[in-house]
Parts: structure tokens; C-alpha cells; sequence
């Protein structure tokens, strides 16, 4: 009798290519079937990383112990709002052929092969699609397809639980080795349950999770080639045949299944399995085959290779839909060499690895992992539960490598207070001759971090400018990077700010009503819901108008969340609660504190550009408020908003509350007003030569600030050890500075904060695919103070940087020695084989005439050996001094306030924007807004020529100021000739008749307009 074997499309349900319509069609192969799995190498929901549709689980689960398959959105976990999450993409290995994909889950989808872009492809017949609705969906195809990349798209009515690609093929390849395993003596019943319930690598526990609690047919797997009786397969019970452990060290290739089957009459679904030998949670092969009956199978099981460890058994699982009686069953390993079998087995073993860890980056549960057992720490947390897997995935891949340095990283970040020891490092590489040590160690740690946000520019990023994390966690993503536009007015940090606009308008949409987030939540996710990225836009783009209205409608909203008591405090109404809808309807008041201050970060921003009053009013009412609550030994972080009583405080913590945020208002409140009443709670520890947490933090800004100005001189010897940016800036000594930059190969810190650290850790904010909001490169904050005089990032976003630069790439290194209001210092170092030039942007400098007097510095002093000068120059905040600095060669710049000018706050601020301005024939539109302190009595709107002259020109009228933090808009219509010469502009204020904030908002270059 001639045998054959059917592999089906599951269910009937699947469809061929637009050429083979025909549902339920099955492909009959006869003869012994050869059937390898195709490794994958990479898995991404739209462009983020998601190990769980090729896991070998249907169970996957996040960081919460929660089963969530694609495209079910895990507790935080990778998600885009740009094509609503649409698009999974299973990257193979190279040179691999499949023809027939299975799909657990019951999802329906349409699949692509090497699909350009993210989108589904337009106008273009899938290979094949996924009808849905069968636990098990098998599509086999008309012929071998060879793919780099295999997209699902239009995932919907189940998951994708489990996609595996499977080459199947006629013909049997023999096992190597004379060994044969037959089926013993089966039993009813499960495994042995352990001691443990945190065992990973328990049978027992694996086949309750994957099979239910049911009895299960448990056969051992013995050496010989008779069996004392046929496998009975019972319809819809699987039997489970297990072999003893076969000791570590072994290469397994495939696996050899045959035998003879008898029963009813006809064709019967078979579903064979081979568990992972070394994570019984997942499987290597899982396939449904249709048999005839009586017949015989010859299957060789084409795995993954796999490098057995101690304990590692042979688990095969089959299940049969009908009665099914297997005679001579024989499995047959086929064992190969460990060095043959290593690569594909590691390469599996470490998409496993970093799978569970993304998913677990969020919580971070290893960061209280320390010498405690195991089985002790996996009980201590809902978090630390979800851990066993992960470990023994490192500890598998540690021993299955212990040289490759990914799974060193991973094992020395996650096991960082459990090992007695870490791996040694070579130190970061030496200046080259003639190179400052203050100039090349910042700039390394600048380049890496840098680096770091390459990374996700290229990996991760889509057009909305999200990053994967939603914009809760992409907004906190980007806040990690807030200085990198500072040092670069290109490359990454040109990118960054690109992306960042995206960003801001994806958020205004869908996650801001007025400046506020939509769905009401605690004030920390309330704050992340793009609260913070609009004042970020409004930093990034300073004087862009739309920005800076965006937030003052949010800092006229935020103030409605406040209210007054009787005994005049202003509060936050609740921590736990806020939103938009607050705005309408009030909440009873309870408790104000925990994240609060962070709301308050778009009303600092507004008033840093303008000195708002009613601003400024309403931050020093609850600034107050919080200052009659505190005294030393209780700094008030939480208080009952009626009663005033204080909830929770911090004895040696000033400013402590809101993840430190309280202190980043009060500094920036004092940077605003010049009141030290905002500081005094650093002060009191400052005068006592002490910095605890966080006024240490603040040293630095406090000193550029003026805030120390008053302390003996005596009260420094303390602070300076506590601070290198204080130490910089009182003695000129950037030793410490580089200290901290360099780190030391011994720290016990987990993160990217010292170029140790990036050199111990460089994969682990890269392709790990950490959760966006959980990307820390602090690193940068060393560079900031050395390039910038100051450094911002997530929860410390109060402004103090000295400068920035332009158009000098990335081939020069900076120092700032002096930030004060009047007065500036910075050493530039050029690493160019040619003079560059550029220019230096000023932030801190009050406005005034200046002195700039520049010279070279050959002998190392800090001081320049010639000074040119520039004589006198008018600057005021964000203007820019041009400097040509000379290759190999410190350059010095010093600035020196010669006569104070009037504060350029109090004054009116036209601004343009190009995004608002169209071009429709000959008739130019736009709006024009006054973003300042001062009304204007007459706008003058004109577009100019090449040489300056005025082509047309139109009076609008008064443009009163937003003091009430409601935008002053006005539109205006201006003719042009069709298609505006080169260099014709669009500007405001023409003649230069009203004092402004900024002058760089006032005009727009035409040929950047493009015609509708």
C-alpha cells in the first residue's frame, strides 16, 4: 500500500497566493518528510523589538505576569500610535527557504514577504493570508519562498500567539550515532511536582502550564530498537514521551520520528512537538500533519541546533484528533558536534534572553537582586516572580558561551549585586599627544551618548517620532537626550529636534486637551502624557510661537488644577488624579505632593522666556505655601490640602519631593525672581559645608546662579568634594570633572553614567530594546557641564547652560569655566585637520554690552597668551558670537559684562513661524503672534529682497501681549511676485522699531515656503 502524508492548512482556512484562491486545498507530499524549522533573528512590532510572536509560547506574558500575545498591548511594552500598532515583522536567517508558515493564536492577517517600508503594501497580492479563528492556522505554499523579512499586517479576531516558519521537503535524513529511542511503558498522571513553584526548567510545571491539569499520557523514551508495545494515542489526549537526561555538552541537529500507524480508517490531524530541551515552557516544532491511516510516518525533525546542558531531555509530544495506535515507534537524535551546533543554539538562547529582559526592563526587579537566594527573591515582588526564566536564560547562555560579551553584559546588568566580581575592563582610550584630557574625555562621553541616540534614530524610530513606547515613555525618552541639540546644530541632534516636532503635534492630538493630558491619571503619567515634551519643543525651538502659546495654555490649565484654602495656601487639588476634565469639573481636594512639581514644568518654561506675571505669581503662591510647611529636619514632600497637616516628609532631604522635582522648581523659581528664600532650604545644609541629597545635585547651578555668592568662603572646602561642576567653577580644576567622566572599573552603579559603564554596558541600552522611559545614558551630564556649563535630562529640566554651539560637527570639545549673569568662559578645542568656524550661542548672560576678547592657549593655563577683541557688543539671550578656532589649538573666549542694559523680559516678542505661512499663487498668508511682555502699537509685516529692500509691505495694527496667557494672534495676506526669488524674506518689524526678546523669530526665508 502506498502511504502519504497531507501537510493541511489548519482548519481549512488558509489561502495561497491571489493565483490559488481555492480554500481548504491541502498539499499532498508523499513519502517521508524532511521538515526544518527556519530560525528567526529578529522580531518587531512597526520598528520596536517583541520576542513573544516567536517564542515557541502561547502564553507569553509582560512584566506583570499577564498572558499578552500580539497584537494585545502589553502593561507598557511596545506600541505606536503611527498605523495603529499595524505591521509585525519576523526577520529569518539568511539563505533559509520556507513553504508553509503555522500561526498559533487564531489571528487573521495578511502576510508579505520583503515588504518595503512599514506600511502595507498598496496594489500588492499578499503571499498568502490568515482567515482566523482556529487555535491552530497552517498555511502551506505552492512553493519554497526565500525571504529576508515576513510581514503580517491587519492582525485582528485572535494573536499571534506563535508564528514558525517550516521548510517542508521529501526525503529523511538518518540521525548520526547508533542511538534509537523507543517508547516505554506509558503512565497516567504527571510529573513529580517541585518543591519550588519558581522553576523555570520543572517538566512538571511546564506541562501543567501548556497542557492543563488534566492526566497526561507520560511515556519514557528508552534505548533499544524494539518496543515492548505500540503507543496508543487517545483522541485529543497528547502523550508526552520523555527521555532521561543525556548529559551537557551534547549538539542536537534534528530528531527522527517513525513509526506505523493503525486505527480508523482515513486520514487523522497529528500535531508533533519538540519541547525545548533546555526551557520546557517553549517548543522548538510545533506542526500539524494530516496522516493516512494505516500508514507510516518518517519524519526528520529539523530543530534549531541545540547544545544540551546538565538535566536537558528529549520531550516529544503528540496529540492525534482521532483514536491512533503507533507501532514500532522509533526517535532517533541526531547528535553533531557541540562547536557545529553552538552558533544556531546561542543565537536562539540570546533572542530568548533579550526577549524576557525587554519585557521586563520596565519594572527592573533585578535592581533588588542581591545576595539573597534565589527562590527567597523571586517571592519578594509580583515583578521579581517573573524572573526565573530570565535568570536561567542567562545562566544557559553563560554557560553555553562564557566568552561572548552580550551575555556577559546582560549577566554582570542583571546579576550586578549578586556577583562578587566583574569582568575586567580595558580603561577608555588615552588623549593622543597634545589632546587636553578636559577635552577629550567629555567629548567621549558625548559621542557615546551620542551614539546611543543614533541607535534609536535608526532602529527604533517612525514618522510620528515615536520610538515604540507610546508617548508616555517616548516623551521620557526624549528627555534623556534634552541637551544633545545644545552641542550640534546637525546630525543626531538635528534629528532629535525633527523627530521631537513629530512627537509634539502625535501628542497634541491624541493625548492633550488645552496643554493637559485627556485621560485624568496620577501626576507623574499626567506629566509624561506630553506635559513635558511641550516645554521640551519650546527649549529645543526656543522663541517658536506655537510652542511657547502651547504652553501657556497649559500653564493657564495647570493653575486651574490649583486652589486657594481660606488660609491662602495654593495646592494641587490631588496627587493621584488630574487631567483635562478637571478644568470643568473640579475634584474635592485631598492630597498635594508625590509628582506634582513636574506640572508645573510648561509654567517655568513660559516664564523663562517672558517673566510672566501671572505665571510668576501663581508659582511663587505655591512655591510659598510649600516654604511655610518646611523647616529643618521635616522637609514637607505631602500635605492634607484643607488641614495643611503634612502627610510625609523627609528630615535631611530638602526639596526632596516629586523624584526631586521640588527642587528643580525652587531652583529654577530662584533663577527667575533672584529671591533666596527658594534656595534657603539648600542653604541651611550649604552654610554647614554639607550637601545632602539633593542639594549636592545642585551645587553647581546654585553656584552659577549666584546663590552661594554669600557663604564664607570656608563652607566650600566641604561642598567642593561633593560636586566636580562646583569644583570646576570655583578653582578652574577639571580634574574632577574628568573623574567623574571616566568613572572607575569597580562601580557598582547600573547604568551608562561613566565611560566605564559604557564600556562594560555598551549593548545595554541598545539592542537590549529596554522600555523607552528606562534608557538612562546620565553620562551625558558630564558632557553637558564641560560643553554647556550645565546639564538637563529627565526630572532635572530647570535650565542652566552657559552656551551652545553651531556648525562646528562633531570635531571640538568645550570647557565652560565661567556661567554667571555677567560674565563667560569657555576653552574650545578643535580635533579638525582645518580651521572651523561656527558660532557660540549664549542662554545665561544678562542683557548688556560685552567685551569678547579671544586668544589662543599654547602652554596649558587656562589662559590665553594674546587676546583679540571685539571691543564692545550688545548681547542678550540667545544671541551668538561668530569664532573661527584653529586645528589642534585651545582657543580661549571671554566675555565680560562692560555696562547692564535694560532686561530684555518686559519687552513685546513678534515671531513668524514657517509651518503657519502658504504661499497660494501670488498671495503669501500667515499669522503673526506677540509671544513677549509688551504690546506692540503698530505691526509691520513686509517681504523683502535679496539686498534688503522692502518689496511689499502691510500695517496690522496693535498686537496687545498674552500677560493673561491667552495668544495674541493676528493673520495677515501680503502679494508677492509667483515663486519668490532666492533670498527673498518674509519680516517683521522691518525697520527694527520695537525692542523684542528675540530677534530670531522675526523673519522667515520665502524659499523654504513651498507654493499650494
Amino acid at each position: 500500500m502506498r502511504h502519504r502524508m497531507i501537510v493541511v492548512l489548519a482548519a481549512l482556512a488558509g489561502l495561497y497566493a491571489s493565483d490559488q484562491q481555492a480554500a481548504g486545498i491541502g498539499v499532498r507530499v508523499p513519502g517521508p518528510l524532511r521538515i526544518h524549522k527556519v530560525p528567526v533573528t529578529d522580531c518587531r512590532v512597526v520598528r520596536g523589538f517583541l520576542g513573544t510572536p516567536v517564542d515557541g509560547s502561547v502564553r507569553s506574558w509582560d512584566y506583570r505576569g499577564t498572558v499578552c500575545e500580539y497584537p494585545q498591548t502589553a502593561s507598557d511594552g511596545v506600541a505606536y500610535a503611527y498605523l495603529n500598532n499595524d505591521g509585525l515583522h519576523v526577520s529569518l536567517a539568511d539563505d533559509e527557504r520556507f513553504n508553509v508558515i503555522v500561526l498559533r493564536g487564531g489571528a487573521a492577517a495578511r502576510v508579505y514577504v520583503d515588504a518595503d517600508g512599514l506600511a502595507e503594501p498598496k496594489g500588492k497580492e499578499p503571499l498568502c493570508r490568515f482567515a482566523g479563528g482556529g487555535e491552530i492556522e497552517t498555511v502551506s505554499l505552492p512553493q519554497l519562498v526565500k525571504a529576508k523579512r515576513v510581514s503580517f499586517f491587519g492582525v485582528e479576531g485572535g494573536t499571534v500567539a506563535d508564528v514558525a516558519f517550516y521548510r517542508v521537503e521529501q526525503g529523511v535524513t538518518a540521525g548520526s550515532g547508533a542511538e534509537v529511542y523507543v517508547s516505554g511503558a506509558p503512565t497516567l498522571g504527571l510529573l513529580p511536582e517541585p518543591q519550588s513553584k519558581f522553576a523555570p526548567e520543572s517538566l512538571y510545571l511546564a506541562m501543567k502550564e501548556r497542557y492543563g491539569d488534566r492526566h497526561h499520557v507520560i511515556a519514557p523514551l528508552l534505548k533499544g530498537t524494539d518496543a515492548s508495545s505500540p503507543l496508543i494515542l487517545d483522541k485529543g489526549r497528547p502523550a508526552h514521551l520523555l527521555s532521561e537526561p543525556l548529559g551537557p555538552g551534547r549538539g542536537l541537529a534534528a530528531v527522527r520520528v517513525a513509526a506505523k500507524l493503525s486505527g480508523a480508517v482515513g486520514e487523522h490531524l497529528l500535531t508533533v512537538v519538540v519541547q525545548d530541551p533546555l526551557d520546557p515552557r517553549l517548543d522548538l516544532t510545533w506542526i500539524e500533519l494530516t496522516v493516512e491511516v494505516p500508514g507510516e510516518i518518517d519524519l526528520y525533525l529539523d530543530i534549531p541546533d541545540q547544545v544540551l546542558l546538565e538535566d536537558s531531555r528529549l520531550w516529544l509530544t503528540l496529540r492525534s484528533e482521532q483514536d491512533l495506535r503507533m507501532a514500532g515507534f522509533q526517535l532517533s537524535p541526531h547528535w553533531v558536534s557541540k562547536e557545529q551546533a553552538l552558533p544556531e543554539a546561542l543565537s536562539w538562547r540570546k533572542l530568548l534572553m533579550k526577549s524576557f529582559f525587554s519585557l521586563l526592563s520596565e519594572p527592573r526587579p533585578w535592581g533588588a537582586y542581591g545576595k539573597q537566594p534565589r527562590e527567597e527573591f523571586y517571592g519578594s515582588s509580583r515583578y521579581a516572580a517573573q524572573c526565573p526564566e530570565l535568570f536561567m536564560t542567562i545562566d544557559q547562555c553563560h554557560a553555553l558561551a562564557p566568552d561572548d560579551d552580550l551575555v556577559r553584559q546582560y549577566r554582570e546588568w542583571v546579576y550586578l549585586r549578586h556577583l562578587d566580581e566583574l569582568s575586567e575592563l580595558s580603561a577608555p582610550p588615552e588623549p593622543p599627544a597634545g589632546v587636553p584630557a578636559w577635552a577629550w574625555y567629555p567629548r567621549l562621553a558625548w559621542l557615546e551618548v551620542r551614539r546611543i541616540a543614533q541607535w534609536w534614530l535608526d532602529e527604533r524610530l517612525v514618522p510620528t517620532g515615536e520610538f515604540g513606547g507610546r508617548v508616555g515613555d517616548d516623551t521620557d525618552l526624549y528627555q534623556q537626550f534634552a541637551d544633545l541639540p545644545f552641542f550640534e546644530d546637525d546630525g543626531a541632534g538635528k534629528r532629535l529636534r525633527e523627530s521631537g516636532a513629530k512627537l509634539a503635534e502625535l501628542a497634541d492630538r491624541d493625548n492633550l486637551r488645552g496643554g493637559l493630558n485627556v485621560h485624568a491619571t496620577d501626576s507623574l503619567h499626567a506629566y509624561e502624557e506630553g506635559i513635558n515634551h511641550l516645554a521640551l519643543m519650546a527649549r529645543w525651538f526656543y522663541g517658536d510661537p506655537v510652542y511657547l502659546e502651547r504652553c501657556m495654555e497649559s500653564a493657564r490649565n495647570t493653575e486651574a488644577l490649583t486652589v486657594v484654602t481660606d488660609d491662602g495656601r495654593r495646592h494641587f487639588r490631588d496627587n493621584t488624579r488630574m487631567g483635562f476634565e478637571d478644568i470643568a469639573k473640579p475634584r474635592e481636594p485631598r492630597v498635594d505632593g508625590a509628582a506634582n512639581p513636574l506640572m508645573w514644568h510648561t509654567a517655568l518654561q513660559v516664564a523663562d522666556y517672558n517673566r510672566n506675571p501671572r505665571v510668576l505669581k501663581v508659582l511663587q503662591e505655591w512655591a510659598d505655601t510649600w516654604l511655610r510647611l518646611m523647616q529643618p529636619g521635616q522637609w514637607a514632600t505631602d500635605v492634607e490640602v484643607l488641614s495643611g497637616k503634612i502627610v510625609d516628609s523627609q528630615p535631611n532631604r530638602p526639596l526632596y519631593g516629586g523624584y526631586r522635582t521640588q527642587a528643580v522648581t525652587f531652583v529654577w523659581l530662584y533663577a527667575l525672581t533672584g529671591q533666596d528664600r527658594y534656595v534657603e532650604p539648600f542653604l541651611h545644609y550649604y552654610r554647614q559645608r554639607q550637601a545632602p541629597l539633593p542639594a549636592d545635585v545642585f551645587l553647581g547651578d546654585a553656584f552659577c546662579l549666584g546663590a552661594l555668592d554669600s557663604l564664607e568662603r570656608t563652607a566650600f572646602e566641604g561642598l567642593v568634594r561633593q560636586n566636580p561642576a562646583l569644583a570646576l567653577y570655583l578653582t578652574s580644576d577639571p580634574r574632577p570633572l574628568i573623574q567623574a567622566t571616566i568613572g572607575s572599573p569597580r562601580s557598582s552603579q547600573q547604568g551608562i553614567d561613566t565611560l566605564y559603564n559604557a564600556r562594560r554596558w555598551p549593548d545595554m541600552y541598545t539592542t537590549s530594546h529596554q522600555f523607552t522611559d528606562r534608557v538612562f545614558p546620565s553620562l551625558l551630564q558630564q558632557a553637558s557641564i564641560s560643553y554647556l556649563g550645565g546639564y538637563c535630562r529627565r526630572n532635572k529640566y530647570n535650565p542652566t547652560q552657559a552656551v551652545s554651539w553651531l556648525g562646528f560637527g562633531t570635531d571640538y570639545a568645550a570647557l565652560v569655566l565661567k556661567n554667571r549673569r555677567t560674565c563667560l568662559k569657555v576653552l574650545v578645542y578643535s580635533f579638525a585637520a582645518q580651521p572651523m568656524t561656527g558660532r557660540m550661542r549664549v542662554w545665561a548672560l544678562s542683557h548688556g554690552l560685552y567685551a569678547v576678547r579671544i586668544g589662543p592657549d599654547t602652554n596649558g593655563d587656562f589662559s590665553a597668551d594674546r587676546m583679540a577683541s571685539d571691543g564692545s557688543i550688545e548681547l542678550a539671550k540667545g544671541d551668538s558670537i561668530d569664532l573661527t578656532i584653529q586645528p589642534g589649538t585651545v582657543t580661549v573666549v571671554e566675555v565680560e559684562q562692560k555696562h547692564p542694559l535694560d532686561s530684555i523680559f518686559t519687552r513685546a516678542d513678534l515671531a513668524l513661524v514657517s509651518r503657519e505661512v502658504k504661499l497660494r499663487g501670488r498671495a503669501l498668508t500667515g499669522v503673526v503672534h506677540n509671544v513677549g511682555s509688551a504690546e506692540v502699537d503698530d505691526v509691520l509685516v513686509a517681504v523683502v529682497d535679496a539686498e534688503g529692500r522692502m518689496v511689499s509691505r502691510k500695517s496690522l495694527g496693535a498686537l496687545e501681549a498674552p500677560v493673561d496667557l491667552v495668544p495674541r494672534r493676528t493673520p495677515f495676506t501680503l502679494p508677492v511676485p509667483e515663486g519668490p526669488p532666492v533670498g527673498w524674506k518674509l519680516v517683521l518689524d522691518p525697520e527694527n522699531r520695537v525692542p523684542e526678546i528675540y530677534e530670531g523669530n522675526n523673519q522667515i526665508d520665502l524659499s523654504v515656503i513651498e507654493p499650494e
